[in-house]
């Protein structure tokens, strides 16, 4: 019986000895900043020009703000059990699933708009743009794909450092793991119309770059829970700290695939985006931090079952997001078929970047003990 256990005389919380808390999310994560991959300007504009970053006549078409930023649903898990009667001591262990966050764009013409892929032509020094469609010259379209997913489980040891028929306070001490990874897939379908000088009417382009990163922090979890009860409410909050390491995975790659009227396919490797001078898989470590923190508020239906309301929010440190890993300045003289040779200084190149990530939001939940 509880009343011959010390210090405490009555359970500390809700009777059961196990717990089960499933609830469904509401959340939004951080977005990711990308630089403009889209453009167009009025028709009539000059080749050399057209769509070009910093003309007056340019307008980007996408991205206009961060993406992967919207708010979508999940589901979260929580398992526990008592070691004592007295409940004392415990472990639960937490797991979350947000679904895909996804920004799709299309954009295509038979040849008689503008449409551009603008980069920074380090051959040239200046702003510059790789035709998609332009009138009797190209015509094409464009898709970009992006995606988001992120998904995390958090077992913790439960210490008790102060209880009461009203409430109690607990040390929480763990392990999290959570995983953030995207993929952004940039895909051109272009065929040369008459006005092409350099190729044959007719010849078809298959371009795409592709960036892919993964994210996988694990870390020691110290953080507190605490709970105050009310008749038949109660008010939670936890809180705590991850520390970790926070391994990280970038994938970038790309290809160019020509076709000339009744000929074979030719592929090459590199897109616009991506080249010889910055394809490639690469994995590094870097330590991580991530503080978190949940409130919630709820009602004890029956004598094992609660229901509740809650906000949640938690921030990652040292982050590779995929849109972040594009380098925007391009040797032309790289861009398939290279048949004059590569020259001069070799972009795009690999240059890591990483920025915080974090998730924001709301759950609703029932938790049965038994």
């Amino acid at each position: 019986a509880c009343n011959t256990c010390a210090p405490c005389c009555i359970p500390c919380g809700p009777p059961g000895k196990f717990w089960v808390d499933a609830g469904w999310l509401f959340w939004q994560t951080s977005g990711q900043n990308v630089p403009p991959l889209v453009t167009t300007a009025p028709v009539g504009t000059a080749r050399d020009t057209a769509g070009a970053l910093g003309q007056p006549s340019t307008s980007v078409l996408f991205p206009t703000s961060d993406i992967n930023d919207n708010w979508r649903s999940g589901f979260y898990f929580n398992f526990g059990f008592w070691c004592d009667e007295c409940q004392t001591r415990g472990f639960e262990t937490n797991f979350f699933y947000l679904n895909n966050s996804t920004d799709n764009y299309s954009a295509g013409s038979p040849g008689t708009s503008i449409i551009t892929r603008p980069f920074f032509n380090t051959t040239l020094g200046v702003q510059d743009t790789e035709l998609v469609s332009f009138p009797g010259v190209l015509a094409g379209g464009i898709n970009v794909d992006s995606q988001t997913s992120v998904w995390g489980i958090n077992p913790n040891y439960i210490k008790n450092c102060c209880c009461g028929p009203c409430g109690r306070f607990d040390v929480l001490l763990g392990f999290y793991y959570l995983n953030v990874s995207d993929d952004l897939v940039i895909t051109e379908d272009l065929t040369s119309l008459p006005g092409q000088t350099n190729v044959a009417p007719g010849t078809r382009f298959l371009v795409q770059d592709r960036f892919s990163t993964n994210n996988d922090f694990y870390g020691v979890n110290i953080g507190f829970a605490f709970e105050r009860r009310f008749s038949h409410y109660y008010l939670g909050v936890r809180s705590g700290v991850a520390l970790g390491v926070n391994h990280q995975t970038i994938d970038i790659n790309g290809s160019t695939t020509i076709t000339p009227p009744g000929g074979t396919p030719t592929t090459y490797a590199g897109g616009l985006l991506t080249q010889p001078s910055n394809i490639g898989h690469y994995e590094r470590d870097m330590f991580a931090v991530m503080p978190w923190v949940g409130v919630r508020l709820g009602c004890q239906v029956t004598t094992n079952l609660r229901t509740y309301v809650g906000y949640d929010f938690a921030y990652l440190s040292n982050v590779v997001r995929a849109g972040e890993q594009i380098d925007t300045r391009v040797n032309t003289t790289q861009i398939p078929p290279r048949s004059g040779g590569v020259s001069g200084p070799l972009f795009p190149q690999y240059s890591p970047n990483t920025s915080g990530f974090y998730i924001t939001g709301v759950r609703v939940g029932l938790e049965y003990r038994f």
